[in-house]
């Protein structure tokens, strides 16, 4: 199976120093791809978020994600509008 939709995690963390981190995620279809990242979002904002580099194991709790971010080729029946009061 040749995966060809791909989108862009962004985790946007507070009181660690403004650092967001992010990583691809890919699906052969725009409805695979937005049902994989609702996944991930979920389960980051249910269990917080985790980062390995060199070695390094940390967690975040989810009272430290500000917010998460989806790029990509995403899809949704009900796009929605933002405006301001």
């Amino acid at each position: 199976m040749n995966e060809t939709c791909h989108a862009l995690i962004k985790v946007y963390l507070r009181n660690a120093g403004g650092a967001v981190f992010s990583y691809s995620v890919t699906a052969p279809t725009s409805e695979d791809l937005t049902v994989k990242a609702r996944e991930h979002v979920g389960q980051i904002m249910a269990s917080g978020y985790r980062h390995c580099s060199n070695g390094v194991l940390e967690y975040f709790p989810p009272h430290w994600i500000d917010k998460i971010k989806v790029v990509g080729d995403i899809h949704t029946d009900y796009p929605d509008v933002p405006s301001g009061t």
